[in-house]
């Protein structure tokens, strides 16, 4: 079998490509970067990590890659393949759908349109739905309906960490990349076309339904509320924040907040819901993944977004009489964060400094002064300089 994926970044190259080359699957990637791309097809092989398990290290050979801007060839290797995944960054969904759109006006005219699936391995609320719209905005009626017909457009969810080299001064081939040791990816069986491949450690799973929403609000909730925590105290990486004193009963305390949240809030099966979040903190503890903070914390801007990874949770949690105060004290750190290589950041700090933080908690989070999450905001700022965390 053949497959495409988009975007050769860590996940791309890394985690996915690990999953399907245990399954032989051959792969052509796509890059918008014309460097990278450059630098895969001249070395031609990388090796895929696993941290703390070189004895279960992949190589990698016979690369193949193109520049996404190459329709032709998108085209051409999607008349050979079941699968397209992308992994492009979840923003990234419109200006992807508007390549694959036209990717697939060229499959139209060649011959090539068949039974084929398109999957998408972001960390994003609806992504699929965003890549979809944008494709169908390429085509005619006719077109629409042969892709509607013939392309499966559906979600997994990216459970494992794509990192870069533990020590960079080691590195001998600059396209390896470092993957957590983790080898499971769950897709949304309704979107297929095709037949379900029989594939080791990729799961086709009915009522896909809230897992996206789960794995938002159980791993990218707690990892999110650590960074944002562990850069006020000053420290750098994930697992050192995780495993401190004084952060870790917090991480405790915000994955009870969201396991209420979720079942009760949602109806998620309170036995999957356990188990999903004693998993994302036996990951974001796990000495072995060196993440730095800035890599995880970046773009608060987004993540401070109302329907996001803070207030999302901490809305629902109140919603069914509970107090979100530990995820409330993680999303006052976030409207501190003010790493200065972020540009989200950066206007993050500049907005705070001109307007204040009210100004953010109602333009930026959409909450009322009125509304309880807004004050137990406001208070969390005041306990963050109590606890001499916060110096401004």
């Amino acid at each position: 079998m053949k497959a495409v994926i988009l975007g050769a970044g860590r996940i791309g190259r890394g985690f996915v490509t690990q999953l399907l080359t245990l399954n032989n699957v051959d792969i052509t990637y796509f890059d918008a970067s014309d460097a990278m791309v450059e630098q895969m097809n001249q070395i031609g092989h990388y090796t895929i990590h696993v941290l703390g398990h070189s004895d279960l290290d992949l190589e990698v050979d016979h690369v193949k890659a193109y520049p996404t801007s190459d329709i032709d060839q998108l085209a051409a290797c999607w008349k050979e393949s079941d699968f397209i995944f992308t992994a492009c960054g979840g923003k990234n969904m419109p200006s992807v759908g508007k390549t694959i759109g036209q990717a697939f006006k060229k499959l139209v005219t060649i011959g090539g349109v068949h039974l084929s699936n398109i999957i998408t391995c972001e960390n994003w609320i609806d992504p699929a739905k965003d890549l979809e719209e944008a494709i169908l905005s390429c085509l005619d009626e006719k077109e629409a309906k042969l892709f509607k017909e013939n392309v499966g457009v559906g979600e997994s969810v990216i459970l494992c960490t794509g990192t870069g080299a533990p020590d960079p001064s080691k590195v001998i081939n600059p396209i390896d990349t470092w993957v957590q040791n983790f080898k499971y990816l769950p897709i949304d069986k309704d979107a297929i076309k095709t037949e379900i491949p029989n594939w080791e450690y990729i799961e086709f799973v009915d009522n896909f339904g809230h897992l996206l929403t789960q794995k938002l609000y159980t791993n990218n909730t707690s990892c999110g509320s650590v960074a944002y925590l562990g850069h006020l105290k000053g420290l750098t990486y994930m697992a050192e924040a995780a495993n401190d004193v004084e952060i870790e009963p917090i991480m405790d305390e915000i994955y009870n907040e969201i396991n209420q949240a979720l079942i009760q809030g949602m109806g998620i099966d309170a036995e999957s819901q356990y188990a999903f979040s004693k998993r994302a903190k036996a990951k974001y503890t796990d000495r072995d993944i060196v993440d730095k903070l800035t890599r995880i914390a970046r773009d608060p801007l987004r993540k401070l977004r109302p329907e996001d990874r803070l207030i999302g949770p901490s809305n629902i949690a109140l919603s069914i009489g509970v107090k979100p105060t530990a995820i409330a004290l993680a999303t006052a750190a976030a409207l501190f964060y003010d790493e200065p290589d972020d540009e989200s950041a950066m206007k993050l700090q500049q907005m705070r400094k001109e307007h204040g933080v009210e100004y953010i908690l109602q333009n930026v989070c959409q909450l009322k002064p009125e509304e309880e999450l807004y004050q137990m905001i406001l208070s969390s700022i005041d306990e963050l300089r109590a606890k001499g965390w916060l110096k401004e």
